[in-house]
């Protein structure tokens, strides 16, 4: 019988450990690549309606509630490019809220497209109040797709836009808070 020298016997079976080592690690690699790779999908938030303003999120008697409220209604809005369902949120039709959606959905419109908004967050509200003015700042984030305006078929695949910083101006009138203005930054 051929016998190993005892001086070598530690560096076979630590030769014999590598090669199961290896070859226990192709064998995961392997099954890693035969299995399906998961596809994140966009997962819809289901979006408050405008009617739910018994949700104190949508209470427009606070700056951040008018906020969330102007932002939900104008997602809804984005379904049929129709700019009336943000003018009770504004000051009124000369606001610059009111014009600068107004003139997006316009242009929706004249392209033939709507969108469907399936992610809509507001985040990390910062309001400061004076009187009856008050500032707030947040983080927004949206994700959706566009639709043909006539057949609501999509138009593309669902995306999640980049977060951008947003400043939101109201006025108070009658209890209630109103959007003046707002601008976004990345």
């Amino acid at each position: 019988m051929n016998r190993i020298p005892e001086r070598r016997r530690p560096l076979i079976v630590i030769a014999a450990s590598l090669a199961v080592l290896l070859v226990i690690a192709g064998g995961v690699l392997l099954i890693g690549r035969l299995a399906p790779t998961p596809t994140p999908t966009p997962t819809p938030t289901t979006l408050p309606t405008s009617s739910s303003t018994a949700t104190p999120s949508l209470d427009r008697s606070t700056p951040e509630g008018a906020v969330r409220a102007f932002f939900d209604t104008f997602a809804q809005a984005r379904r049929t490019n129709d700019p009336s369902l943000i003018l009770p949120l504004t000051t009124g039709e000369d606001s610059s809220a009111y014009r600068s959606i107004g003139a997006f959905l316009r242009g929706q419109k004249e392209v033939g497209k709507a969108s469907i908004t399936t992610v809509l967050r507001l985040e990390d509200f910062l309001v400061a109040t004076s009187g009856d003015r008050s500032t707030v700042t947040f983080n927004l984030t949206e994700g959706g797709y566009d639709i043909g305006l006539d057949s609501g078929e999509p138009l593309e695949s669902p995306q999640i836009l980049p977060t951008t910083h947003v400043t939101v101006e109201l006025a108070e009138a009658d209890g209630r808070w109103l959007v003046e203005r707002y601008r976004s930054e990345q």
